[in-house]
C-alpha cells in the first residue's frame, strides 16, 4: 500500500450547510481536501453507522460542501476504510484513535491496491438515469 495523504486534527471549526459550527478531522488525499465530522467519526468507532466524508471549501472561512464519500470500519476491525467515488483508502484504527484522543496530530492515509472497477461495483451504482422511449410521429 502506498501512502497518499494524511488525516489531521487541527481543532478548527467549520460551517455545515445550515450554518452551524462543526469540529472536523481534515483529510488530505493527493492534494484534495475533505472533512469528516468528529461526532460522526466517534459514533462510527462506537459501533454506529458510516460517517460522511465531505468536500472542504474555503470562502471567507472553511465550510463543508456536500458528501463526497463515506468512512466505515473494515471487516477485520483494524482499520477505517474511506470510499470516494471509485477510489478506496484506509487508515489504521489505532492511529485514528490516537489522533482523536490528541496523542498524535496526524495519521497517514494509504490507498487500497486492487482493481478500481471491482471496488465500485461492490458498492453499487452511484446514480440512476431514467430512459424514456421516444416514438417518431409523422
Amino acid at each position: 500500500m502506498e501512502n497518499v495523504g494524511y488525516i489531521l486534527m487541527d481543532r478548527q471549526k467549520v460551517l455545515d450547510g445550515e450554518g452551524n459550527e462543526e469540529e472536523i478531522l481534515s483529510l488530505s488525499i493527493r492534494g484534495r481536501r475533505f472533512g469528516i465530522r468528529v461526532a460522526e467519526l466517534e459514533d462510527l468507532l462506537g459501533g454506529g453507522a458510516a460517517a460522511r466524508v465531505e468536500r472542504l471549501r474555503r470562502n471567507w472561512r472553511f465550510y463543508l460542501d456536500g458528501a463526497e464519500g463515506s468512512a466505515e470500519v473494515s471487516r477485520s476491525g483494524k482499520a477505517v476504510n474511506i470510499g470516494l467515488a471509485s477510489e478506496m483508502y484506509t487508515i489504521s484504527l489505532r492511529a485514528l484513535r490516537s489522533v482523536l484522543s490528541g496523542e498524535s496530530r496526524y495519521a497517514m492515509v494509504a490507498e487500497v491496491p486492487g482493481d478500481r472497477m471491482r471496488l465500485t461495483h461492490r458498492r453499487g451504482p452511484a446514480t440512476y438515469q431514467l430512459r424514456i422511449p421516444v416514438t417518431a410521429s409523422s
